[in-house]
Protein backbone atom coordinates (compact mmCIF):
# COMPACT_ATOMS: atom_id res chain seq x y z
CA UNK A 1 0.00 0.00 0.00
CA UNK A 2 1.39 3.56 -1.16
CA UNK A 3 2.17 5.83 1.78
CA UNK A 4 -0.23 9.23 2.39
CA UNK A 5 1.07 12.17 0.55
CA UNK A 6 2.91 14.13 2.98
CA UNK A 7 3.00 17.70 2.31
CA UNK A 8 5.82 19.54 4.45
CA UNK A 9 8.32 17.99 2.75
CA UNK A 10 10.91 19.09 0.18
CA UNK A 11 10.57 18.02 -3.08
CA UNK A 12 12.38 18.51 -6.74
CA UNK A 13 10.68 19.08 -9.86
CA UNK A 14 10.05 14.99 -10.71
CA UNK A 15 8.75 14.63 -7.35
CA UNK A 16 6.14 17.26 -7.55
CA UNK A 17 4.55 16.21 -10.74
CA UNK A 18 4.65 12.55 -9.38
CA UNK A 19 2.89 13.42 -6.05
CA UNK A 20 0.39 15.07 -7.71
CA UNK A 21 -1.04 12.37 -9.59
CA UNK A 22 -0.07 10.46 -6.33
CA UNK A 23 -2.16 12.58 -4.21
CA UNK A 24 -4.74 12.62 -6.81
CA UNK A 25 -5.19 8.79 -6.84
CA UNK A 26 -5.21 8.62 -3.25
CA UNK A 27 -7.72 10.81 -3.10
CA UNK A 28 -10.06 10.85 -6.25
CA UNK A 29 -13.77 9.46 -4.75
CA UNK A 30 -13.39 12.45 -2.09
CA UNK A 31 -11.27 15.43 -4.16
CA UNK A 32 -14.61 14.62 -7.16
CA UNK A 33 -17.38 14.78 -4.01
CA UNK A 34 -15.71 18.30 -2.94
CA UNK A 35 -15.51 19.39 -6.63
CA UNK A 36 -19.37 18.09 -7.25
CA UNK A 37 -20.78 19.82 -4.27
CA UNK A 38 -19.23 23.61 -4.13
CA UNK A 39 -18.07 23.45 -7.70
CA UNK A 40 -21.11 21.55 -9.30
CA UNK A 41 -23.65 24.33 -9.47
CA UNK A 42 -21.78 26.63 -11.21
CA UNK A 43 -20.61 24.28 -13.97
CA UNK A 44 -23.46 23.50 -14.51
CA UNK A 45 -24.89 27.15 -14.96
CA UNK A 46 -21.62 28.00 -17.11
CA UNK A 47 -22.58 25.21 -19.43
CA UNK A 48 -26.26 25.96 -20.02
CA UNK A 49 -25.13 29.39 -20.70
CA UNK A 50 -22.74 28.14 -23.06
CA UNK A 51 -24.95 25.90 -25.18
CA UNK A 52 -27.26 28.86 -25.61
CA UNK A 53 -24.67 30.78 -27.16
CA UNK A 54 -23.22 27.83 -29.20
CA UNK A 55 -27.20 27.64 -30.47
CA UNK A 56 -27.33 30.85 -31.35
CA UNK A 57 -23.26 31.02 -33.39
CA UNK A 58 -24.87 27.44 -35.29
CA UNK A 59 -27.76 29.29 -36.27
CA UNK A 60 -25.97 32.35 -37.47
CA UNK A 61 -22.99 30.41 -39.49
CA UNK A 62 -25.54 28.23 -41.30
CA UNK A 63 -27.74 30.78 -42.78
CA UNK A 64 -24.97 32.39 -44.25
CA UNK A 65 -25.59 32.18 -47.95
CA UNK A 66 -29.26 31.19 -47.39
CA UNK A 67 -31.92 32.63 -49.76
CA UNK A 68 -34.46 34.93 -47.65
CA UNK A 69 -31.73 35.72 -44.58
CA UNK A 70 -29.56 38.27 -44.18
CA UNK A 71 -27.68 37.86 -41.16
CA UNK A 72 -24.56 39.92 -40.17
CA UNK A 73 -21.42 38.69 -38.12
CA UNK A 74 -22.36 41.73 -35.57
CA UNK A 75 -21.33 41.76 -31.92
CA UNK A 76 -24.65 41.73 -31.57
CA UNK A 77 -25.66 38.43 -33.49
CA UNK A 78 -23.34 36.18 -31.85
CA UNK A 79 -22.31 37.63 -28.92
CA UNK A 80 -25.67 38.14 -26.23
CA UNK A 81 -26.21 38.35 -22.81
CA UNK A 82 -25.48 34.36 -22.75
CA UNK A 83 -22.14 35.08 -23.95
CA UNK A 84 -21.13 37.08 -20.70
CA UNK A 85 -22.91 35.12 -18.51
CA UNK A 86 -20.69 31.98 -19.18
CA UNK A 87 -17.89 34.20 -18.60
CA UNK A 88 -19.11 35.09 -15.05
CA UNK A 89 -20.13 31.86 -14.20
CA UNK A 90 -16.82 30.18 -15.31
CA UNK A 91 -15.28 32.57 -13.65
CA UNK A 92 -17.42 31.41 -10.40
CA UNK A 93 -16.54 27.59 -11.13
CA UNK A 94 -12.80 27.92 -11.15
CA UNK A 95 -12.82 30.20 -8.35
CA UNK A 96 -14.91 27.87 -6.52
CA UNK A 97 -12.81 25.46 -7.74
CA UNK A 98 -9.56 27.00 -6.11
CA UNK A 99 -11.49 27.94 -3.22
CA UNK A 100 -12.82 23.99 -2.52
CA UNK A 101 -9.57 21.78 -3.41
CA UNK A 102 -6.54 24.09 -1.74
CA UNK A 103 -9.86 24.23 1.97
CA UNK A 104 -9.24 20.67 1.26
CA UNK A 105 -5.52 20.28 1.61
CA UNK A 106 -5.52 22.94 4.28
CA UNK A 107 -7.49 20.59 6.20
CA UNK A 108 -5.97 17.37 5.20
CA UNK A 109 -2.95 18.51 5.92
CA UNK A 110 -3.93 20.30 9.78
CA UNK A 111 -5.35 16.93 10.47
CA UNK A 112 -2.47 14.74 10.13
CA UNK A 113 -2.75 13.31 6.18
CA UNK A 114 -6.98 12.27 7.25
CA UNK A 115 -9.54 13.12 4.49
CA UNK A 116 -11.55 15.98 5.31
CA UNK A 117 -15.23 15.89 5.93
CA UNK A 118 -17.54 18.20 3.35
CA UNK A 119 -18.40 20.26 6.30
CA UNK A 120 -14.93 20.91 7.58
CA UNK A 121 -14.16 22.04 3.72
CA UNK A 122 -17.67 24.57 3.58
CA UNK A 123 -16.49 26.26 6.94
CA UNK A 124 -13.23 27.14 4.95
CA UNK A 125 -15.03 27.18 1.40
CA UNK A 126 -17.69 30.21 2.81
CA UNK A 127 -14.86 32.27 4.48
CA UNK A 128 -12.34 32.23 1.58
CA UNK A 129 -14.78 32.26 -1.60
CA UNK A 130 -15.48 35.81 -1.59
CA UNK A 131 -11.85 37.18 -0.60
CA UNK A 132 -10.44 34.60 -3.19
CA UNK A 133 -12.91 35.67 -5.96
CA UNK A 134 -12.13 39.31 -5.41
CA UNK A 135 -8.15 38.99 -5.50
CA UNK A 136 -8.65 36.89 -8.61
CA UNK A 137 -10.30 39.50 -10.08
CA UNK A 138 -7.40 41.84 -9.75
CA UNK A 139 -5.02 39.30 -10.31
CA UNK A 140 -6.60 38.39 -13.80
CA UNK A 141 -6.39 42.37 -15.19
CA UNK A 142 -2.58 42.09 -13.85
CA UNK A 143 -1.84 39.20 -15.39
CA UNK A 144 -4.09 40.45 -18.79
CA UNK A 145 -2.13 43.61 -19.07
CA UNK A 146 1.16 42.08 -18.14
CA UNK A 147 0.21 39.32 -21.36
CA UNK A 148 -0.46 42.37 -23.39
CA UNK A 149 3.29 44.04 -23.03
CA UNK A 150 5.16 41.73 -25.01
CA UNK A 151 4.18 38.16 -23.26
CA UNK A 152 6.76 38.12 -21.33
CA UNK A 153 5.58 40.23 -18.20
CA UNK A 154 2.84 37.70 -18.07
CA UNK A 155 4.56 34.81 -18.17
CA UNK A 156 6.87 35.60 -15.78
CA UNK A 157 4.45 36.72 -13.40
CA UNK A 158 2.46 33.86 -13.81
CA UNK A 159 3.98 31.37 -10.80
CA UNK A 160 3.78 34.38 -8.76
CA UNK A 161 0.10 34.67 -9.61
CA UNK A 162 -0.60 30.95 -8.91
CA UNK A 163 1.15 30.77 -5.89
CA UNK A 164 -0.92 33.77 -4.13
CA UNK A 165 -4.53 31.51 -3.70
CA UNK A 166 -2.55 28.43 -1.74
CA UNK A 167 -0.94 31.22 0.76
CA UNK A 168 -4.30 33.19 0.93
CA UNK A 169 -6.01 29.88 2.08
CA UNK A 170 -3.18 28.05 4.08
CA UNK A 171 -1.89 31.02 5.78
CA UNK A 172 -5.41 33.05 6.00
CA UNK A 173 -3.57 35.75 4.51
CA UNK A 174 -4.28 39.00 3.35
CA UNK A 175 -4.18 39.86 -1.01
CA UNK A 176 -1.34 42.35 0.35
CA UNK A 177 -0.01 39.35 2.92
CA UNK A 178 -0.19 36.94 -0.17
CA UNK A 179 1.15 38.71 -2.80
CA UNK A 180 4.27 39.58 -1.27
CA UNK A 181 4.59 36.19 0.73
CA UNK A 182 4.37 34.72 -3.09
CA UNK A 183 7.28 36.65 -4.25
CA UNK A 184 9.36 35.79 -1.18
CA UNK A 185 8.74 32.06 -1.47
CA UNK A 186 9.40 31.74 -5.10
CA UNK A 187 12.62 34.28 -5.23
CA UNK A 188 15.80 31.30 -6.30
CA UNK A 189 12.96 29.19 -7.37
CA UNK A 190 11.42 30.79 -10.53
CA UNK A 191 12.72 28.43 -12.79
CA UNK A 192 12.19 25.29 -11.06
CA UNK A 193 8.43 26.62 -10.02
CA UNK A 194 7.69 27.96 -13.79
CA UNK A 195 8.81 24.64 -15.34
CA UNK A 196 6.71 22.20 -13.27
CA UNK A 197 3.63 24.77 -13.75
CA UNK A 198 4.13 24.32 -17.61
CA UNK A 199 4.52 20.64 -17.65
CA UNK A 200 1.51 20.12 -15.53
CA UNK A 201 -0.66 22.93 -17.71
CA UNK A 202 0.79 21.12 -21.15
CA UNK A 203 -0.55 17.60 -19.44
CA UNK A 204 -4.21 19.17 -18.29
CA UNK A 205 -4.77 21.17 -22.10
CA UNK A 206 -3.57 17.63 -23.40
CA UNK A 207 -5.97 15.88 -21.70
CA UNK A 208 -8.81 17.79 -22.20
CA UNK A 209 -8.13 18.03 -25.95
CA UNK A 210 -8.06 14.61 -26.04
CA UNK A 211 -11.58 14.54 -24.95
CA UNK A 212 -13.21 16.91 -27.05
CA UNK A 213 -11.12 16.42 -30.09
CA UNK A 214 -12.81 13.50 -31.93
CA UNK A 215 -16.62 15.72 -32.06
CA UNK A 216 -14.27 19.34 -33.02
CA UNK A 217 -12.71 17.45 -35.82
CA UNK A 218 -15.85 15.77 -37.34
CA UNK A 219 -17.63 19.41 -36.69
CA UNK A 220 -14.80 20.79 -38.78
CA UNK A 221 -15.26 18.48 -41.51
CA UNK A 222 -18.73 18.54 -42.05
CA UNK A 223 -18.16 22.52 -41.86
CA UNK A 224 -16.28 22.56 -44.95
CA UNK A 225 -17.77 19.80 -47.15
CA UNK A 226 -20.96 21.97 -47.66
CA UNK A 227 -20.79 24.35 -50.22
CA UNK A 228 -21.68 27.08 -47.87
CA UNK A 229 -20.44 26.82 -44.27
CA UNK A 230 -22.82 24.27 -42.10
CA UNK A 231 -22.14 23.10 -38.06
CA UNK A 232 -23.53 20.57 -37.00
CA UNK A 233 -25.45 21.75 -34.02
CA UNK A 234 -25.35 17.94 -32.22
CA UNK A 235 -21.58 17.88 -32.44
CA UNK A 236 -21.61 21.43 -31.22
CA UNK A 237 -23.67 20.84 -28.00
CA UNK A 238 -22.01 17.73 -27.31
CA UNK A 239 -18.19 19.37 -27.73
CA UNK A 240 -19.74 22.28 -25.38
CA UNK A 241 -20.97 19.31 -22.83
CA UNK A 242 -17.63 18.01 -23.09
CA UNK A 243 -15.59 21.32 -22.46
CA UNK A 244 -17.58 22.15 -19.61
CA UNK A 245 -16.94 18.17 -17.90
CA UNK A 246 -13.38 18.87 -18.81
CA UNK A 247 -13.00 21.48 -16.12
CA UNK A 248 -12.30 19.04 -13.37
CA UNK A 249 -8.93 18.26 -15.01
CA UNK A 250 -7.90 21.90 -13.84
CA UNK A 251 -8.36 20.30 -9.75
CA UNK A 252 -4.63 18.80 -11.10
CA UNK A 253 -2.73 21.85 -11.39
CA UNK A 254 -4.10 23.11 -8.47
CA UNK A 255 -2.88 19.88 -6.42
CA UNK A 256 0.83 20.89 -8.20
CA UNK A 257 0.90 24.67 -6.66
CA UNK A 258 -0.10 23.54 -3.22
CA UNK A 259 2.74 20.57 -3.43
CA UNK A 260 5.39 23.44 -4.52
CA UNK A 261 4.11 25.72 -2.14
CA UNK A 262 4.68 23.26 0.92
CA UNK A 263 8.09 22.36 -0.80
CA UNK A 264 9.05 26.38 -1.32
CA UNK A 265 7.98 26.90 2.82
CA UNK A 266 10.11 23.59 3.86
CA UNK A 267 13.26 24.76 2.29
CA UNK A 268 12.97 28.40 3.53
CA UNK A 269 11.93 27.59 6.86
CA UNK A 270 11.70 23.60 7.54
CA UNK A 271 8.23 24.04 9.18
CA UNK A 272 7.71 20.10 8.68
CA UNK A 273 11.17 18.97 9.39
CA UNK A 274 10.93 21.05 13.24
CA UNK A 275 7.76 19.25 13.45
CA UNK A 276 8.98 15.56 13.08
CA UNK A 277 11.77 16.47 15.67
CA UNK A 278 9.05 17.77 17.90
CA UNK A 279 7.07 15.01 17.85
CA UNK A 280 10.03 12.63 17.64
CA UNK A 281 9.51 9.68 20.21
CA UNK A 282 6.17 10.53 20.38
CA UNK A 283 3.03 7.69 19.70
CA UNK A 284 0.45 9.91 19.32
CA UNK A 285 0.29 11.10 15.36
CA UNK A 286 1.60 14.41 14.23
CA UNK A 287 -0.87 17.02 13.18
CA UNK A 288 -0.62 20.92 12.46
CA UNK A 289 -0.31 22.26 16.08
CA UNK A 290 -1.38 26.07 14.56
CA UNK A 291 -4.98 27.23 15.73
CA UNK A 292 -7.45 26.76 13.01
CA UNK A 293 -8.28 30.15 11.46
CA UNK A 294 -11.73 30.97 9.63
Amino acid sequence: MIAKIEFKKIRDFGQVINDTFTFMRQNFKPLIKIYFTFCGLFVVASMLTMLLQQYKMVNVINTIGVEGHTNKFGFSSLYGIEYFLSILFSLFSYNSMTVAIHSYIAIYVKKGNQIPTVDEVWAYFKYYFFRVFWSSVALALMLGIGFVFCLLPGFWLFPYVCMFFPIMIIENGSLGHSFNRSFALIKDHFWVTFGILIVVWIIVYASMSMVVLPTSLFNMIGMFTHKTPHMSLTLTMITTILQSLCQVFTIIPIITISLSYFSLVEQKESVGLMERISHFGSTEKPTDTRPEEY
